[in-house]
Order: structure tokens, then sequence, then C-alpha cells
């Protein structure tokens, strides 16, 4: 093919089925005749070349006498690489192809080949030849019978015209090549500065979010030099949490030592060890205790780390610096939490072994009492005894409250009755300075809680109220009857709609930050000074509230006093049944059996005495395995009742009475204990169905006690007897 475009190409086919007609057209055509020497003139007109190169064309000719013969000879020229300039081909054909038919499959292979058509007036008219093969520049017509000039004319410019075309063509690829070539390097190009451009870009955005993530950690960031002489590597760079930390500004940081945040109580022996992991280019970490540019003094954690070049030596130092003062605090308050914990498993130790002397001693004491004949002068000293007993009692109450180990007794309250009582009290409190107001609701719901825990609650919050007004000031205590439907009580998460009682306590004190307020019922948290305030107070009101099934808010602004709002859910008033006064001389006495477990010899011994003074019959065991031994060795019938200590060596009182219920299954049961820590009760409050006499606990109410579980249908939740410790005239004990 590149030779045929190289070199002219004057390769013609015939197609007529007359070999007469082939004949002609080879004489036409053919360099030696006359006619080509009478068409030079004209040829030289229509080309513009010379005579001499007219007269030197040659065209090569190929005969096919069928239209399907033909359009074979054009596909192999084309498969050969040597394909036709152009046809002469004649219309009429049979019995095969015509003329029309043999156009249409020739174009159909070479698209490019130029056609002659042959036609006398009778073949084909005009329009329906170009209707058939459509208009086209590559199709002329030869009217029959033709002239050999014009026959040689149009070979000699057809095959021209094709050899142009495929020269321009050729021309038009290579340019396109060039232009693809020219197109793929701008398009490398601009990929490459693309890719340059989106990695700069890249880098720009890691250097801004570096620069921001620095610029906004809260972690203090510091760049030095690598000058490790005296005074010291230079600060380059710090960040605003440096600022907000230090108080110092980068201005007045910059050029400076980090010795400017050094003090009377940094360690000088951290900072040894810091120079020495530096000038081997180790990294440090470390505590140390720094100060602020206005002198206070921080707990600072810190690592620094040497920055390196592509060489591998130290350019730089960064430190990254935490303020860890408010974690060391805790850390402080936790110990020191752990040993109050441990102090209350102490004191609640203590005040269990010693109830039980207390209580042996103070029923002893009430036992000799009732023997003394009346008008005895050793009367006055036995009360003597009882009485001492009985203040000892109560400092064993003050260890199980700093304990935390007391029991709960929640019961139905009216909270303005509860402020009545305490009035007198707040008002000595308060003082002359402070405007004390109590505004009750007429026609109060009851609440259901711990009297003597909801009077804590009070006292905390109202010497809270005391502090935030140190100039004097008004405070308002206010109860109110409050209903939350749906809509409102989404407020208040762990509340459901329904009653509820309000307590406000309002006063018109210094008031809360936002800051405060978001904190100001966690354990340990407080504003006032050190030795000042526990920062448990606001946490234990808010404790004993949750537990009650209640809500507390506060609602407060700077210089704007404070409002602490109680909500707890109203209950029925429960209407109480008199309790006959200790200092009856008639003690309720019973037949029944009763099973006493105690570990304490004195206290057994004391509770034996009074149960068969009483009328009882009484088996006393010294623990539970002993009183389960009993059944064994004796046959010792029906028990009606057990009477147990709750903390006991070997098998605990709980775990006793399991297994005495498997016995006898209609056996009651009544514990003793001063202590919470244990199986009956859940954060303080007594287990639903358990009877319970709290040590120490005097001969009288055991007596009431005890008929009170005998004669009920069900086990009380508490004791409901009185446990005075005052004697009062002389009961008689049968």
């Amino acid at each position: 093919m590149s030779n045929v475009l190289d070199d002219k190409n004057r390769r013609v086919l015939v197609i007529d089925d007359n070999r007469a007609i082939h004949d002609d057209f080879r004489k036409i055509l053919s360099p030696a005749t006359a006619t080509a020497a009478a068409l030079d003139v004209t040829e030289t007109a229509l080309f513009g070349r010379s005579t001499d190169a007219i007269q030197q064309t040659s065209f090569e000719v190929d005969s096919a006498y069928q239209g399907q013969e033909g359009a074979l000879l054009v596909k192999n020229a084309i498969e050969a690489g040597r394909p036709y300039a152009m046809a002469f081909v004649d219309v009429r054909m049979p019995p095969g192809w015509d003329g029309v038919e043999t156009t249409q499959n020739i174009w159909a292979i070479d698209p490019d080949i130029q056609i002659v058509l042959c036609t006398a007036y009778s073949d084909y008219s005009w329009g329906e030849m170009f209707g058939k093969l459509g208009y086209r520049d590559g199709l002329l017509i030869l009217k029959k019978p033709f002239d050999t000039v014009e026959a040689f004319q149009l070979a000699h410019a057809l095959t021209e015209k094709w050899w142009l075309h495929q020269q321009s063509r050729r021309k038009m690829e290579e340019l396109e090549g060039m232009v693809a070539e020219r197109t793929g390097e701008l398009q490398h190009s601009n990929q490459a500065l693309q890719t340059e451009v989106v990695e700069h870009q890249r880098a720009e955005e890691s250097l801004r979010l570096l620069g921001s993530a620095v610029e906004q950690s809260k972690e203090s960031i510091v760049i030095t030099d690598a000058e490790l002489n005296l005074p010291g590597p230079r600060i380059l760079f710090v960040n605003p949490a440096f600022t907000k930390m230090t108080g110092y500004t980068a201005e007045e940081a910059m050029g400076k030592t980090p010795r400017i945040l050094q003090g009377p109580r940094t360690d000088k022996t951290v900072l040894g060890r810091l120079r020495q992991n530096l000038e081997r280019g180790e990294t440090f970490a470390g505590e140390v205790i720094n100060y602020r540019k206005d002198g206070t003094e921080f707990n600072l954690e810190w690592q620094i780390a040497p920055l390196r070049d592509a060489g591998g030596i130290i350019t730089h130092f960064v430190a990254i610096q935490r303020d860890i003062t408010e974690r060391k605090r805790l850390e402080g308050q936790l110990t020191q939490s752990q040993k109050l914990e441990t102090v209350g498993k102490l004191a609640g130790g203590i005040a269990h072994e010693f109830n039980s002397i207390l209580t042996a001693i103070i029923g002893q004491s009430e036992l000799l009492l009732g023997d003394l004949p009346a008008g005895s002068p050793l009367a006055r000293n036995v009360t003597e005894i009882s009485e001492a007993a009985g203040r000892a009692a109560a400092l064993t109450r003050q260890l199980l409250a700093y304990g935390r180990k007391q029991i709960l007794r929640p019961e139905a309250l009216d909270l303005s009755n509860v402020l009545a009582g305490m009035e007198g009290m707040l008002r000595h409190l308060m003082g002359s300075e402070v405007d004390l107001r109590i505004v009750p609701a007429v026609g109060l719901q009851a609440v259901k809680a711990d009297a003597g825990q909801v009077e804590q609650v009070i006292m905390n919050m109202v010497i809270n109220a005391h502090d935030a007004m140190p100039n004097g000031g008004q405070l308002t205590l206010e109860t109110a009857n409050v209903t939350f439907d749906e809509q409102s009580v989404g407020r208040y998460a762990e509340l459901k709609p329904g009653n509820y009682v309000m307590l406000a306590i309002t006063d018109t004190g210094t008031g809360m930050s936002e800051e405060v307020k978001a904190r100001v019922f966690e354990p340990f948290f407080t504003t006032k000074g050190v030795g000042q305030g526990t920062g448990l107070g606001l946490s234990t009101c808010y404790g004993i509230i949750k537990q009650s099934g209640g809500h507390i808010g506060v609602y407060s602004e700077v210089a704007r006093g404070a409002t602490f709002k109680i909500y707890l859910p109203q209950v029925e008033q429960q209407t109480k049944i008199p309790i006959q006064r200790l200092d009856s001389l008639n003690l309720p006495r019973g037949t029944e059996t009763i099973l006493l477990v105690e570990d304490d010899p004195a206290l057994r011994a004391m509770a034996a005495t009074l149960l068969r003074r009483l009328g009882y019959t009484v088996l006393a065991a010294a623990n539970g395995i002993e009183a389960l031994n009993l059944k064994q060795q004796r046959d010792i019938g029906h028990i009606d009742l057990l009477f147990t200590d709750v903390v006991m060596p070997h098998m605990s009182g709980k775990e006793l009475a399991d297994r005495v219920r498997v016995l006898y299954p209609h056996t009651k049961i009544l514990f003793t204990s001063a202590y919470t820590e244990n199986a009956i009760v859940h954060q303080g409050v007594l287990n639903e169905g358990v009877g319970l006499l709290q040590k120490p606990f005097t001969p009288s109410a055991l007596a009431y006690k005890l008929r009170e579980v005998l004669d009920g249908p069900t086990v009380p939740k508490s004791d409901t007897a009185p446990n005075n410790f005052e004697i009062h005239g002389n009961p008689q004990w049968g």
C-alpha cells in the first residue's frame, strides 16, 4: 500500500461482459497508442504538466466480465495492498449483477475507489441511478458510445484524484498523529502539573491542619532549639495552650528558656534526668511541679523528644505538656476516700461489737432494776449505768453514720412538719444577718423517706446557702404539691409522670456559674478553700434524694442567688398504731418456743433470761451450726420464732434463717444487728418482708418486737417499738 501511495496509482479495473470493450479500454489506456498522443495537449491544459510527463502515463488495466468477479478482484487487491484507483463498470451485465448493484457491492469493500458507470439512455435514468447509489464525488457517468479521448481523460483525472485523496488522507493522518502525540505530551505535562499542584495543595492542607491542631491542642506545645549548654535551650514556639496554662504570652516566652516555669518546689532531680536523656538524644517523660506567671504552682506532665534533620542531627526539641493538677487533686481525694472507707468499715465493725456489749449492759441494767425492791438505794446506780450505756449507744450511732452503715427507715413524712420541727435550729444556725422564711403549702401530701436523711439534706443545703451569703441575705424554704404530665416530666429523665411534693430552698447569695452548676453534685467538688469543705455535702444530698426515688436540681446565676428544688413522689399517709410506753408495768408475754442465736455470751445470757421471764421457751445457741445441731441432739418440737444476730462467725444469720425455713416453713424470723453491710439490707434500706430489731435494744423493745412478729400475719419490715434507753418506773418481770 505504501508503494502505491508513494508512486502514482494507475491501476484500473474494467468490468464488462463484452470482451471487445476490454480490448478498447486497453488500447485507449495504453501509452503507446495514437490516442494517448492526441491527449497530451488536453492533459497539459487540465493538470499543468509537461507533454513529456503526460506521454509517459501508463495504466495497469485488469478485467472482470461479471459484477461478482469484479468485486472479488477489488477485495483481493485491498488485501494485497494494491487497491484499484478506479473502475469502468458497464450498467448491463446479464445474467448477474448489473452495474448499479456491482457498484454498491464494490463500495462496500473499498469506499475510496472511483467508479465510472458506462450506460446508454435505455438503461437507468439519471435519477434512478443516483437514487440507488447516492450523490457521491466518486461516481461519474460515461454515456455509450463514448469517445476514446473522453475515456482517457476520465481515467487520468480519476486516478489523479484517487492519489491526491490518499495523499491528503495520509497527511491528515500524519497531522492527526502529530496532534495526538503533542496532545498526549500536553496531557502528560498537564497531569504532572496537576499532580504537583495537588501535592502542593495537600502539603499546604497538611501544614494548615497541623498548624490548626497545634493551635487548638489542649496540651501545651513548646519547641526550643537544641542548645543544651547553659543557660539552656531557647523557646522558639509556643501554642495558645501554653499561654492558657502558664500565663506567659508567646511574645513573653520567645527567646527565654523553660527555666521561667521553675520555682522553689521544682524537683531538680527530675530536671537532671531530663538533661541526661536529651544529651543522649532520647525522649523523656515525667512529672514536675512548675509555676505560672502569677506565681501559682501546678503539676505538669511532659514528654520531650528531639527533632532531627535528614542527616540525623538534632536541631530542635519539642515538648508536649499537660496540666495534671486536677488529676493529682482527684487522686488525693480518692486516696482520702479510700482512707474514709477503711475507717468507715473499721467504725462499723467496732460499732457492731460494741452494740452487742451495750445491749447486754442495757438489758442487764433493766433486768436488775426490775428485780430491785421499790425504793432501793441501788436503783439510782443502775439508772446511772443504763444512762451511760445510752450515751455509748448514741456514740455507736455516730460511728455507724460516719461509716454510712446505719439502717434507713423510710416512712410517710410531711415535709412541712419536718421544716417546722427544724425551724428553731435553722434560725439559730442562720443568725440575725439572714432572714429565714418558711412557706409551707396547705394540704401538702406525704412523701416516703427516712426522716433523719431528709433532715440531713435540708441541713446540708441550708449550711451551703448560709456560706453563699457572707454579708447576709434572705433564705426561703417552701413546699408545694406539683404534678408532672408526659410533656413536663421530660425535663427530669429519672422521674415518671405523676404527683410529687416539691421542696424549694432559695438564697440571695453569690450564685453559681454554668461551670460550677455542671459539677455541683459531683463528689469532692467544692468551691470552698482547703479545709473549709469536703465537697461531699451536695453529693450526699443527691444520693439520698435519688435513693428515695426523687430528683434534685439547681437554678442559679452569678450574683443572683440560687434555688435548689427537690421533688419526691407523693404517697398515702399511714396511720401509726400507738405503741405502749416502755414504762408500762405489764410487758407483753408469751408461751411460744424461741430459738435464740447470738455469738456474744453476755448478750445471749441476758436475752435468754429476759425471754424466759416473759414466759417463752428458749433454746440458746452461740452460732448457726450449733443451732442446727440442736434439732438432731434433742427433740425440741416446733420452733415458733428464730431470733438471730445477722453477723456471726461460721454462718451468717441470713444463711441460718434460710436453712431454718426449710426445716420449719412456718417459723417466723426476727433479726438483730447494728450493721448494714450484710444480706438483709440493700443500699441501707431493709429488704422487703424482713423483721429487724436494731442493736443496741432494751428488754422492753425486745418484748414488744417479739409480740409484733409472732402475732403479725407477715414479718414486718422494721422495728416499730421505740428503742428508748431511759428506764422509767419499776417494770415487773413476773
